[in-house]
């Protein structure tokens, strides 16, 4: 099944959905390339002074929901599900684009299995 397929699923079958697959204005920070939602207490701990005075409201969803803070955002107005399914099908990258994981100096999925990630 395609991420595309999945969605057209959830549609017609009307299978609920948790809120943050739908777009809205949400606090994020860029960090390592990824869009952080700031929505815990516990990422604020870790951001220096710099960092906490680049929080910002940004229109965006996630195509993936993982280990916080390790799934970052996607730019997205898409608020509703035929929005999101017209978006994948004008989609150009992957849903695991907002893998923090993915993007580290080690970030290839094959690497990640050699050396027993999973």
């Amino acid at each position: 099944w395609t991420e595309l397929d999945i969605w057209q699923y959830i549609y017609l079958e009307q299978i609920p959905i948790v809120p943050l697959y739908f777009a809205e204005e949400r606090e994020v920070i860029e960090m390592n390339g990824a869009l952080i939602m700031i929505d815990d207490e516990r990422i604020l701990e870790h951001l220096t002074p710099e960092q906490k005075a680049s929080i910002h409201k940004k229109m965006v969803r996630f195509r993936t929901l993982g280990c916080y803070p390790l799934t970052g955002a996607v730019e997205s107005t898409a608020s509703t599900l035929p929005e999101i399914i017209q978006e994948m099908l004008l989609a150009k990258t992957s849903e695991r684009q907002g893998r923090v994981i993915d993007h580290d100096s080690s970030g290839s999925m094959e690497e990640k299995k050699r050396q027993g990630y999973f």
